[in-house]
């Protein structure tokens, strides 16, 4: 009798914790419907336009793997390409240690943290539009605030058309995406920091540790976790990058600020080649998802 009652029991337990489970699920439902709707179709349909040769009206024509074809032998590509790292390459790792800094700064050096937090974030929230048409008028080489400045010092020789060189356009948007995110990037930073036990700072300190020695023995290693995550966040967001740039050069001059999101955006809607723009966005997601898991593969074996 009692092996029949425990037996009941189990089968009941065993019950609950599948209806447990399906009630999740109910309730994660409209979000993965969201998801698969609004990015898992688009990606899709984006690799099944890729195989044909279309202009977003019309009929559609069947070319295989013409498109792929035609993208790596197109010179303007692998320029879009090179530009895109370059950008990755500057703005990354000193948005990154910007943010480290400031943040390092407001938990334990500032006072009146709360309002410098808000005055370092701000640049995030605001319209990229807003952004960009700002900074389009500080680099204006005739009136602009920047070449004002160099002139009112006496730094002449460091005034530049910034926007219309091709050498240094590239280089002005990096700075101000820089300064539009180093803000997120303190905050994570800054939250991160407030996890570490405040003891391990306490004990540093009577070790006779200073600022620089707990921030190269103590912060940094602890950080570790929170640099690889603002990595690839970092790349992701930086592969997207469109508006700024559209805003501020439009890929100009010459080309010099095409990214690989400038180049699909000119295909797709400027020379209604939608075929051909598929078959960029599928490589752009190739790179992201296969620099995605490098950096995770890098990242698991770092903390065995």
């Amino acid at each position: 009798m009692e092996v029949a009652i425990t037996n009941t029991n189990k089968s009941i337990a065993g019950l609950k914790k599948k209806r447990n489970r399906f009630t999740g699920l109910f309730f994660s439902l409209p979000l993965l419907i969201f998801v698969s709707v609004f990015t898992f179709f688009g990606i899709f349909y984006n690799i099944y336009i890729g195989f044909f040769e279309w202009s977003g009206i019309g009929d559609k024509a069947f070319i295989g793997l013409d498109n792929y074809v035609s993208l790596l032998k197109d010179p303007n590509f692998y320029d879009a390409l090179g530009h895109t790292f370059h950008f990755l390459i500057v703005t990354i790792p000193l948005s990154m240690a910007l943010g480290l800094v400031l943040a390092v700064l407001l938990n334990g050096v500032w006072a009146a943290s709360g309002l410098f937090k808000s005055i370092f974030f701000l640049p995030h929230v605001i319209a990229v539009v807003t952004i960009g048409t700002t900074f389009s008028g500080i680099y204006e080489p005739n009136f602009g605030l920047l070449n004002t400045l160099l002139r009112w010092v006496g730094a002449q020789s460091l005034t530049h058309t910034w926007l219309s060189e091709p050498s240094m356009a590239l280089n002005a948007i990096a700075a101000v995406y820089i300064f539009a995110n180093a803000g997120f990037y303190m905050l994570i930073y800054y939250t991160s920091l407030l996890n570490i036990d405040q003891e391990i700072f306490e004990a540093s300190k009577i070790d006779g540790a200073n600022v620089m020695k707990q921030f190269r023995h103590i912060i940094f290693p602890m950080l570790s976790g929170t640099h690889v995550t603002l990595l690839i966040l970092g790349i992701i967001f930086a592969l997207k990058v469109f508006d700024l740039v559209w805003i501020m050069t439009e890929g100009g001059p010459g080309g010099a600020t095409e990214l690989i999101s400038t180049y699909l955006f000119r295909e797709s809607l400027l020379k209604y080649r939608t075929g051909y723009s598929g078959s960029v966005s599928v490589v752009l997601l190739l790179i992201a998802f296969g620099y995605t898991a490098f950096q995770l593969r890098v990242y698991n074996k770092l903390r065995r």
